[in-house]
């Protein structure tokens, strides 16, 4: 039951940053029309479900983490290029399987810059919780 709840709550952190992540393109994308921007329907469920399975993806590719037979440095770059080739990938499809130089950049550019977001967030919930701990036994 704990997997599940880790799954659906990557998920859902997964949505709110593909949310925020669609509205900037969008806003970018448009210049300075932004205001008379408007989404489809199924562009907006397209964007909800695929954020939400690129979350889940993260929690799955998490599991790396638990191999505690190596290194943190091992896990990291393991994870990191575990989803980098699952998101580059993912990106090819939805691109027509178009593939440059530019689509290149921007595809990894994305990817780390979502990266740092996603495990930011979770190291720094890490940070907060040792030193939550640690403020409780210095009371003890």
């Amino acid at each position: 039951m704990k997997r599940v709840t880790s799954f659906l709550v990557s998920g859902m952190i997964g949505i709110g940053i593909g949310m925020v992540w669609y509205v900037v393109e969008t806003m970018l994308q448009t210049g300075e029309n932004w205001q008379h921007v408007q989404v489809s329907f199924t562009s907006l469920i397209f964007w909800l479900i695929a954020t939400f399975a690129i979350g889940a993806f993260f929690n799955l590719a998490g599991l790396v983490f638990e191999q505690t037979q190596w290194s943190l440095r091992k896990q990291i770059i393991v994870n990191f290029f575990v989803c980098y080739i699952a998101y580059f990938a993912f990106e090819l499809v939805i691109n027509d399987f178009f593939l440059s130089i530019k689509f290149f950049l921007v595809v990894t550019g994305a990817f780390v810059l979502m990266y740092l977001i996603a495990y930011g967030l979770y190291f720094w919930q890490l940070y907060q919780d040792v030193k939550e701990i640690n403020q409780k036994l210095k009371e003890k």
